[in-house]
C-alpha cells in the first residue's frame, strides 16, 4: 500500500490510490500527492490518538469539575461534566465506528470477558493500595482506594451479567 498526503491539511491516506476527497478538510483528490516513506500517520494511528486524547480529556475535565465544585462553584462543575460527557461520546464513537471492539456478538463477548477479568484485577490492586495508604497514615486516600476497589468488584459483576444476556 502507498501513502498519499493532502497538500491542504497534511492528512496522510494509506491505500492503493489517493482518495477522491480528503476526509479531514474536504479537499479534492487532486490535492493529494504520494507521501515520502515514513511520512504521516495511518488512519489507525489517527483513530488511536483520538481515543487516547478523548479519554485523557474526560478524566481531567471531571477532575476539574470536582475541583470547581469543592471550591463552591457547582455551576462550573456542571458545565465541565457536560463537556466531559460529550468527549466520552466522541471517544466511544471512534472505538465503535473504527471496529476496534469487533463487529459481531462473539467479539463483544470476548471483550466483556476481558473487562470482567480486568475489573477484578483492578479490585485487587486497589485493595492493596488501600492497605498501603492506611499503613502510611493516608486515611483519606485509603478510603478512596477502598471505595473504588469495591466499585471495581461491582463492575466485574455487572460485566458478567451483561455476558449472560448475550
Amino acid at each position: 500500500m502507498k501513502k498519499y498526503k493532502c497538500s491542504v491539511c497534511g492528512y496522510v491516506h494509506t491505500g492503493d490510490e489517493a482518495p477522491g476527497k480528503c476526509p479531514i478538510c474536504g479537499a479534492a483528490g487532486s490535492a493529494f500527492s504520494e507521501a515520502a516513506a515514513g511520512e504521516g500517520k495511518s488512519l489507525q494511528e489517527y483513530v488511536d490518538a483520538q481515543i487516547n486524547g478523548e479519554a485523557w480529556e474526560v478524566v481531567h475535565y471531571i477532575g476539574a469539575a470536582m475541583l470547581a465544585e469543592s471550591l463552591g462553584h457547582p455551576e462550573v462543575g456542571r458545565v465541565l461534566r457536560g463537556i466531559a460527557s460529550e468527549e466520552a461520546d466522541h471517544g466511544a464513537n471512534y472505538v465503535h465506528r473504527s471496529g476496534a471492539l469487533g463487529t459481531d456478538v462473539e467479539a463483544l463477548k470476548d471483550f466483556i470477558k476481558k473487562m470482567a477479568a480486568a475489573e477484578m484485577g483492578a479490585h485487587k490492586m486497589k485493595a492493596e493500595g488501600s492497605a498501603l495508604a492506611l499503613a502510611e497514615g493516608k486515611n483519606e486516600l485509603a478510603g478512596l482506594f477502598k471505595t473504588s476497589s469495591e466499585d471495581e468488584k461491582r463492575h466485574s459483576q455487572m460485566w458478567e451479567w451483561c455476558l449472560k444476556q448475550l
